[in-house]
């Protein structure tokens, strides 16, 4: 007699009630929302840096759902028995106005585990570059995995590219620049504005193809990286990624995530 064998089912991902431990303003129109993790949900809630966490609330009668990436490194998030997401207000949008304007500390909201591929494995035996190419609400995921990079793999170096209107609108600038006092032979950032000069003295202006070169001829020549990562609209990730297939860069080391903002099944940061 023969037994037919199945593989047991994977348990379908569900939504936890996880309380709001903080809120930081990070700009005018931006917040880090930070969640307790219980001893119980830290299983669950374990993440490979680079994924999001999708958020369920109701809003005017109807319910919304919406993915933020996780912005903190895993020994970080460990350390604090917490979760935090990047929003950024997104002119009509409905959960991004709630978490900037209504969402306070000690509110509870429904929040799915992390989902999302948008990640490669740390190995603390290798030493390798990783560069990030990212643009407004599009650090979050990155600002997760060049902190963990930096933190499990002692011999590897970090580059990011970061474009944003101005400082003041750039989120988690000071942290970014903390980063790079703690890791000043590791860990480079380079800052783009559009709207006022860069600190090198050459005008201000968005990340398009010829400025991106440029950045990446004079200091991160791609021969020399191990890893990419872009982040952010569309435009700019299109720009980096034809131009680094342009460069002869394998599209298997090139990852890369485009942040549609505030609909529903995107990722919105």
């Amino acid at each position: 007699m023969s037994m037919l064998q199945t593989r047991p089912r994977r348990a379908r991902p569900r939504f936890h009630p996880l309380t709001v431990s903080r809120v930081e303003r990070l700009t005018d129109r931006a917040v880090a929302v930070s969640f307790a993790i219980p001893d119980e949900l830290r299983e669950t809630f374990a993440f490979r840096p680079g994924q999001h966490l999708t958020l369920r609330t109701e809003i005017g009668g109807d319910e919304v759902r919406r993915s933020y990436s996780i912005c903190l490194s895993r020994a970080e998030a460990e350390r604090r028995r917490e979760l935090r997401i990047g929003s950024a207000v997104v002119d009509g949008g409905l959960m991004s106005t709630w978490l900037n304007e209504d969402v306070r500390a000690g509110d509870v909201i429904d929040v799915l585990p992390a989902l999302g591929d948008f990640t490669v494995p740390t190995d603390a035996a290798r030493a390798r570059h990783h560069v990030a190419i990212a643009a407004g609400s599009g650090i979050t995921p990155v600002l997760s995995l060049l902190t963990t990079v930096l933190e499990d793999e002692p011999t590897s170096r970090a580059t990011l590219i970061f474009g944003n209107r101005e400082p003041a609108s750039a989120m988690f600038l000071p942290e970014l620049e903390q980063l790079a006092e703690r890791y000043p032979e590791r860990f480079t950032l380079r800052n783009v504005f559009s709207r006022v000069p860069q600190a090198d003295g050459s005008p201000a202006g968005r990340i398009d193809a010829a400025r991106l070169e440029a950045l990446l001829g004079s200091t991160t020549p791609p021969a020399e990286v191990d890893e990419w990562y872009l982040c952010g609209p569309f435009e700019l990730v299109e720009t980096a990624r034809k131009l680094l297939e342009h460069k002869g860069v394998e599209q298997h080391h090139v990852h890369h995530e485009v942040f549609h903002v505030d609909r529903p099944g995107m990722t919105a940061g």
